[in-house]
């Protein structure tokens, strides 16, 4: 394998590392809910806005953005999941939709209102290279990556190994038979929103060093975690960590041989190539949250 396949090969998994952040806290609320968050992306620009501000306004370190951030994005989640999800959840799919692209809007504009509409960043923080498998890679992409899939995969284990995640799963799978075994479904959902909320919010800390933050940087990357759920499966919380590699992958090979623009577009087409040919994803038929 020659340098620039390698480079771009660890370039695409560090990017999907942070799909698979993002459009996990997606999969899991829909998971549960069978709620389609179109807010999901403001908690995520709104995250990295707020890092900018606490880090290069504040001089808090970055480090205690890394925690403070995402706890704000809970808490931010569990009042809209109390205030106007909770009343959705058993309406039509296109009735949440509405409602969080209505909230969605809002929060943009009051992003603008606060921060202004131009970019934001942090280009000091982390700054550097390490080389990893020859590959000189950025100390801010290396970390976020490692902070990214090391959630995304606590979270999985969460789901799996403690009572509360195997709560989540049941609701997720039987709400019913969840309710008759006397799991608070309500409970769940406040947990399960509050953290698929802390994880965008959480992204948006990891993108900070490294992307250009504004209050439309979640229009842009929420797109791209629906192409991820959908790759993957709906519901699927594994899938959406393997789709997110694939689709990480796929766009920094595409945007190297035929350019950014068309590159991204790639990630559409596969996209729909899926819907196509198998409308469930890659893993929807076989496994749930």
């Amino acid at each position: 394998m020659n340098v620039p396949v390698l480079e771009l090969l660890v370039g695409g998994i560090l990017l999907g590392g942070l799909y698979a952040l993002m459009a996990g806290g997606l999969n899991l609320i829909f998971g549960v809910m069978r709620v389609i968050n179109f807010a999901h992306g403001e908690f995520l620009a709104i995250g990295a806005l707020v890092t900018v501000s606490l880090v290069a306004g504040a001089q808090m370190p970055y480090w205690a953005a890394l925690l403070i951030v995402p706890a704000g994005a809970a808490l931010a989640g569990l009042v809209l999941q109390k205030v106007v999800i909770r009343r959705l959840v058993d309406a039509p799919l296109i009735m949440s939709l509405l409602a969080t692209y209505a909230v969605s809007t809002v929060l943009v504009n009051v992003a603008i209102l606060i921060w202004g509409g131009g970019y934001r960043g942090l280009p000091g923080i982390l700054a550097g290279s390490v080389r990893v498998a020859g590959v000189d890679v950025s100390q801010s992409r290396l970390v976020a990556f490692a902070v990214a899939v090391g959630t995304s995969l606590g979270v999985w284990i969460f789901l799996r190994a403690t009572r509360t995640g195997r709560a989540i799963r049941s609701v997720a799978q039987a709400p019913e038979l969840a309710i008759i075994s006397g799991i608070s479904v309500e409970r769940v959902r406040n947990i399960t929103f509050a953290l698929g909320s802390a994880m965008a919010g959480l992204a948006g800390v990891l993108m900070a060093p490294t992307f250009a933050s504004d209050a439309q940087l979640g229009s842009r990357f929420l797109i791209k975690a629906f192409a991820v759920i959908i790759v993957g499966g709906m519901g699927s919380y594994p899938g959406a960590i393997a789709a997110a590699m694939l689709l990480g992958i796929l766009e920094v090979f595409g945007g190297y041989a035929i350019g950014q623009v068309i590159g991204s577009a790639m990630l559409y087409l596969v996209m729909l190539a899926v819907l196509l040919i198998r409308p469930r994803g890659l893993f929807g038929a076989q496994v749930r949250v």
